[in-house]
């Protein structure tokens, strides 16, 4: 995955260096107050159509604790790679779009105490999907911009559940379908000129 990662991010720099003046660099600071560090590129195909790839990493570990006498490791481990074609209504960059995007996420995550489902167990597998999207974007001065984003789709899960605590009992391995929104963003954009 992360030569496919390296190839798909080395085609796209290669084609914003030879089109530069429409190409933007992003980050949605939502993800990124989940304290999920994430970057985006984004550049024109026509005068009314983008391609956008989004990628996400995040290897927080929370303090170590004790409950019911078991030690629990918290994380939040997590890796996110989110592909997106946009048609502008406008011009690429400009106002209203209707998007169709892809995603694929693999996880490891478990005894974080502030979210109910993953208090006492710990859930490790992947997912992927896709949906529709609609969203706006203005430019705020020559090189920056704002984006709104919304997307609804389906998602499947396949995971292996545990107890929560060092060595924690196999729970059993599980599969399940989503319906629902799949996207959600505010992304503070560059644009290279």
């Amino acid at each position: 995955m992360k030569r496919f990662l390296f190839i798909i991010f080395s085609c796209l720099s290669t084609f914003s260096f030879s089109h530069a003046q429409s190409v933007g660099l992003k980050t949605n600071i939502l993800y990124l107050s989940s304290s999920t560090p994430n970057l985006g590129m984004e550049f024109s195909l026509t005068p009314k159509s983008t391609l956008s790839l989004v990628g996400g990493y995040n290897a927080l570990n929370y303090p170590s604790q004790i409950r019911h006498g078991v030690r629990i490791n918290s994380k939040l481990h997590h890796w996110l790679v989110m592909p997106e074609y946009k048609y502008w209504f406008c011009r690429s960059f400009e106002r209203h779009y209707l998007g169709v995007h892809a995603v694929y996420s693999k996880f490891n995550m478990g005894g974080i105490s502030f979210i109910d489902k993953l208090s006492d167990d710990r859930y490790e597998g992947d997912f992927y999907g896709g949906g529709i999207s609609w969203g706006y974007q203005w430019a705020f001065g020559d090189r920056w911009g704002l984006e709104f984003s919304l997307g609804l789709g389906y998602l499947h899960f396949n995971y292996k559940k545990y107890q929560c605590g060092a060595c924690g009992d196999y729970k059993g391995k599980y599969k399940r379908n989503y319906v629902g929104p799949t996207k959600a963003a505010i992304s503070l954009i560059y644009y290279v000129k």
